[in-house]
């Protein structure tokens, strides 16, 4: 071969190669329902029909409510999302270790069994209720200032080092136990529906809504929570002495409902 068909073949391959760097390759997507969702979104900016790394980085907030999806993979692509909403669909796992830059995401009323947010430490919003979790370990998400984990099948849960929370839910589970001594900032607590024998509120200064009816408590202790406008504590025959900060209880601006616990009476007696 000669040096002129040499450079030639040098060239060509060049040419060839740059044009390989300029074609991104595509994502991966299954599940059609997800990927269309994706075109009628607009993300699909050329109108190939596919979704190519390039077009999935450059976007940072993504609604698929609704839209019948099954299978979610494809959206580890999505690098740079920050909110993610996937509520109502047909998920029954969903993999979000590679998007890191998650602030909210939202994938309630699916049913998911497990679900790992460790690498997701920037979360500030989390919403997985109505699912079927068994565990859920929120320990890395420290900047966590919404959780709605209600409707799961949650023996227990640990919500020590969510210092930032401001609203937590976790009615509908199977815990028998919850530690909320920490969670210095909550203002709205949630958590009718377990197996609570007791419930420990006089860290929760801040706390304004307490809604915890449908337990097993034979006291409460709302003495310290001298913000509170809702307490909701119906359908527990088995709670008795409920301790405030005066008395006649509720005063005016507080909004007590406790049909269904017929042995219920306030007191500023907490001995």
């Amino acid at each position: 071969m000669n040096v002129w068909l040499k450079i030639q073949l040098f060239l060509l391959i060049a040419v060839l190669l740059s044009q390989c760097e300029k074609e991104p390759s595509g994502v991966s997507i299954p599940d059609n329902n997800f990927l269309q969702a994706l075109i009628e979104l607009g993300i699909d900016t050329n109108g190939d029909g596919f979704i190519s790394e390039n077009e999935a980085e450059a976007i940072t907030y993504l609604d698929v409510n609704g839209d019948s999806i099954s299978d979610l993979t494809g959206i580890e692509a999505f690098i740079n999302l920050d909110t993610l909403f996937c509520y109502n669909n047909q998920l029954t796992s969903l993999d979000v270790t590679n998007n890191i830059a998650l602030i909210y995401l939202d994938f309630g009323r699916n049913q998911i069994t497990a679900i790992d947010v460790t690498n997701n430490t920037t979360l500030e919003k989390l919403a997985c209720h109505n699912n079927q979790l068994t565990t859920l370990d929120v320990s890395n998400n420290i900047n966590l200032v919404y959780l709605s984990c209600s409707s799961n099948q949650l023996s227990s849960l640990n919500v020590s080092n969510n210092t930032a929370l401001e609203s937590f839910g976790c009615n509908n589970n199977q815990l028998t136990t919850l530690d909320i001594v920490n969670n210095v900032a909550l203002e709205y607590l949630y958590c009718s529906h377990n197996q609570l024998t007791s419930l420990d509120v006089s860290n929760n200064y801040a706390l304004k809504f307490l809604y915890c009816p449908w337990n097993l408590f034979a006291s409460l202790d709302v003495s310290y929570n001298t913000a509170l406008q809702n307490l909701f504590i119906t359908g527990m025959p088995s709670l008795y002495k409920v301790c405030v900060w005066e008395i006649p209880f509720p005063p005016a601006g507080v909004i007590v409902e406790a049909t269904g616990s017929p042995n219920v009476y306030f007191t500023t007696d907490c001995n």
